[in-house]
C-alpha cells in the first residue's frame, strides 16, 4: 500500500440549470454539424436569428462529402455538433465513422477555420455530445464522442482566449428529428451553457450535472483478482509501463504474459525481455497489429497454443505525436488517436468471447488536463475513459480504466526534459511498485475509472481538487470504496 494515497475517480454532481434566456456575445456564429445533427443545428440557427438578427450565422456539415470553405468570418461563438449519434453501434467500422464526423471534424474545424480567423481572439465554443458519459446511473451508448472532450481541453490550452465547454445531452441514444417538439428546448440548453474553460456538463432527465473528481481510497489487493500462474496479454507491453507490469505479474504471481507488438522485435527489445525473463518461460513477444481485429485474433491463437486460456488483458499502448493543432497533420493526429481508441475497440472485438477476469485500459490524466501539443493523446485517453464505462455495462467481465499521472522512472518519461516539465507542472512520480499496487487495488474495487495522480497543490488546483495552502479551497474528503 502506498504511504500517501493519490487516487481519485470521476464523478458527476448535480448543478443548477442556468437561469434566464441564453445569452451570447455579439458577433459571427459558426455551427458545425454532422448530417444527423441537422435538426438541432437548424434550431440553434433560429435561436440566434431571433435573438441577434445582425449576427451572421455560418453553418457547415461535417461530412466527408460535404464542401468545406477555405475561410469563415472570425467566429465569436462556435457550436460543434459532430458528437451527436444514434444507437449503440460498436466495432472498428463504427468508430471510424464516428471519428470522421466527430473528433477529426473538430480538429479540422479548429485547425483550418477557427485558428486562421480567431487564433488570438476570444471564441466561445459549445461542443455537444449525447450519451457519452456514465451520468446518474445512465447507460453509455455513444462513447465514441467522448474523445471530443479531450481535444476541447487541448484547444483551450493552446488558445488562452478560447473557452470550450462540453455539453452531453441525455437522449437515450435517439436524436431529435426535424419535427421533434424538444428541439427548441435542447437548443436553449446548449446556448445557455456557461462559457467557462474546462467546463463539462451533462443533462439527464431535466437535471444538469457537472463533472468533478472525488478522492478515493481503493481497497487492498485481494487474492484471485490476479491469478497465480495465470495468463495475461499486454498490448504495448514490450516497453514502458506495460513491461513493468509484466515483470510484476511474472515475478510476484508466476504469471505467463504475452506482450503484443506491431513491429518485429529488435535486438534491444529482445534483450529487455530477456532481462525481465531470464529463463524464457514467462514472457512471450507476439507480433500482431492491435489496431486490426483479425491480426489480434491471430495473435490470440498463438497465445492459446503457448499458454492456454487468457485470464486478463491490459491495454498499455500509446503513440506520441506532439504538435500544436495549428501545425499538426491529420495523419499524425490519427496515429496518436488510434493507439488509444482503435486498439481499445479492436481488443473488445477480439476478446469479447474470452472468459476473462478483467479488461484493463491504461489511459492518462491528460484526458482531463489536455496540455498543449497532446491533441491525439488527450482525445484518445478521453475516449478510453468513456469506453471502459460502456463496456463494463455490457460485457460479462469487469472493465476498468486507470488514468495515470507521471511514471518518472520508466521509458521516455524518465528523460531529463520530461522530468523538468512534469515537476514544474506539479506532478510527482509514480514508482513501478506503486503503479502495480494501484493496478491490483483497482481490480479489487468496484470503480470503473480510477485516476492515479500523485501531485503538488498547483496540479491539484488544475484538476479542481483544491490544495493545502491558504486560498486554494478545502481538500475533499477521501472516501473508501
Amino acid at each position: 500500500m502506498p504511504t500517501e494515497e493519490f487516487t481519485y475517480t470521476s464523478a458527476w454532481r448535480p448543478a443548477p440549470v442556468p437561469a434566464g434566456p441564453p445569452t451570447a456575445p455579439p458577433g459571427p456564429v459558426l455551427i458545425v454539424h454532422a448530417p444527423s445533427g441537422r435538426p438541432l443545428a437548424d434550431a440553434l440557427a433560429r435561436l440566434h436569428a431571433a435573438r441577434s438578427p445582425a449576427d451572421e450565422v455560418v453553418r457547415l456539415e461535417a461530412s466527408p462529402h460535404a464542401p468545406w470553405p477555405a475561410t469563415v468570418p472570425a467566429p465569436r461563438t462556435v457550436y460543434f455538433l459532430g458528437g451527436l449519434a444514434e444507437g449503440a453501434a460498436d466495432g472498428v467500422a463504427a468508430l471510424e465513422r464516428a471519428e470522421g464526423s466527430g473528433v477529426r471534424a473538430l480538429f479540422r474545424t479548429a485547425r483550418d477555420l477557427v485558428i486562421p480567423a480567431a487564433a488570438t481572439r476570444e471564441a466561445d465554443w459549445r461542443i455537444v455530445t449525447n450519451d457519452a458519459w456514465a451520468v446518474a446511473g445512465g447507460r453509455v451508448t455513444n462513447p465514441h464522442a467522448a474523445s471530443l472532450a479531450g481535444l476541447a481541453r487541448v484547444l483551450e490550452s493552446e488558445h488562452r482566449r478560447w473557452k470550450a465547454p462540453v455539453v452531453d445531452l441525455g437522449l437515450g441514444g435517439r436524436l431529435p428529428g426535424a419535427d421533434s417538439p424538444h428541439l427548441e428546448h435542447l437548443a436553449a440548453l446548449i446556448a445557455a451553457e456557461p462559457a467557462v474553460r474546462g467546463g463539462h456538463a451533462a443533462h439527464r432527465d431535466g437535471a444538469r450535472h457537472v463533472r468533478a473528481l472525488r478522492p478515493v481510497t481503493l481497497p487492498a489487493p485481494r487474492p484471485g483478482h490476479v491469478r497465480d500462474g495465470g495468463t495475461y496479454v499486454i498490448v504495448g507491453g514490450a516497453g514502458g509501463i506495460g513491461l513493468e507490469v509484466a515483470r510484476f505479474l511474472a515475478r510476484d504471481h508466476g504469471a505467463r504474459v504475452a506482450l503484443l507488438g506491431r513491429s518485429a522485435p529488435g535486438e534491444e527489445r529482445l534483450r529487455t525481455i530477456r532481462e525481465a525473463d531470464p529463463d524464457g518461460t514467462r514472457l512471450l513477444y507476439v507480433r500482431a497489429d492491435a489496431r486490426d481485429t483479425a491480426s489480434l485474433r491471430a495473435g490470440l491463437r498463438v497465445v492459446h497454443e503457448r499458454f492456454g486460456a487468457v485470464h486478463g488483458v491490459i491495454h498499455s499502448a500509446l503513440a506520441h505525436a506532439p504538435g500544436l493543432v495549428r501545425g499538426l497533420g491529420q495523419e499524425a493526429l490519427c496515429e496518436s488517436l488510434a493507439a488509444k481508441s482503435r486498439i481499445s475497440v479492436a481488443l473488445a472485438e477480439a476478446f469479447h468471447d474470452e472468459p476473462l477476469d478483467f479488461l484493463l485500459f491504461f489511459s492518462s490524466v491528460q484526458s482531463l488536463l489536455g496540455d498543449a501539443g497532446l491533441a491525439g493523446y488527450a482525445a484518445g485517453s478521453a475516449f478510453q475513459d468513456a469506453y471502459a464505462h460502456a463496456l463494463d455495462q455490457r460485457l460479462p467481465f469487469p472493465v476498468r480504466v486507470v488514468d495515470w499521472g507521471w511514471w518518472g522512472t520508466v521509458g521516455a518519461a524518465a528523460g531529463a526534459g520530461v522530468r523538468e516539465r512534469a515537476l514544474r507542472q506539479g506532478f510527482r512520480s509514480i514508482s513501478p511498485r506503486e503503479g502495480f499496487e494501484t493496478v491490483l487495488r483497482t481490480l479489487a474495487g468496484p470503480l470503473v475509472q480510477v485516476l492515479a495522480v500523485p501531485a503538488e497543490d498547483v496540479l491539484l488546483r488544475r484538476l479542481g481538487l483544491g490544495g493545502a495552502g491558504e486560498g486554494t479551497g478545502p481538500r475533499l474528503t477521501r472516501l473508501p470504496v
